[in-house]
């Protein structure tokens, strides 16, 4: 396997939809969704967002994208990643992650990370977890009846990483 991550490109804007679709953690109805917040990325002046995508063999595999919290200090929101499900587990979120901090690392302090509470999402917070990420909230009923909000955060002047398999 022949990883490469890159910052995105408008021409990456199809592929990167169906990622995320593909993750089955946004329905087909969220393709607009997600086309318009790429399209923001597109047209961000640098300072308000990264995004980067993860490819195998020139073929795009995954993104992730992070945009600066308005009115803080160098906080910043991962508002997506994924990976495509026969990618899953090869460690491309993880690289995704990583590049992403390091992207940030002279613009944040913080990462905060947004996510449910379902079993849906059972896996995204475990990974979270693995990567040195603290869970510092919960919103009950955020998302709906049942569905809390669940809140991340990871303060990049630690640079200690987690280990891949758990925190040690």
């Amino acid at each position: 396997m022949h990883l490469t991550i890159a910052p995105y490109s408008s021409t990456d804007r199809a592929a990167v939809v169906s990622v995320m679709v593909g993750t089955g953690m946004f329905a087909d109805e969220d393709a607009a969704f997600l086309e318009d917040v790429l399209d923001q990325h597109a047209g961000a002046d640098g300072d308000g967002s990264r995004c980067l995508v993860a490819r195998v063999d020139d073929a795009v595999v995954g993104a992730a994208l992070a945009r600066a919290e308005e009115a803080t200090d160098r906080v910043w929101d991962l508002t997506m990643i994924g990976v495509r499900p026969d990618r899953q587990r090869d460690g491309v979120g993880v690289a995704l992650m990583r590049a992403v901090e390091a992207a940030l690392a002279d613009a944040a302090r913080l990462v905060v990370v947004r996510t449910s509470s379902t079993a849906q999402f059972a896996g995204a917070r475990g990974f979270y977890d693995r990567l040195g990420y603290d869970e510092v909230a919960r919103v009950a009923d955020y998302w709906t009846d049942g569905d809390d909000l669940v809140v991340f955060r990871r303060d990049l002047r630690d640079r200690r990483d987690a280990p891949v398999g758990g925190r040690g």
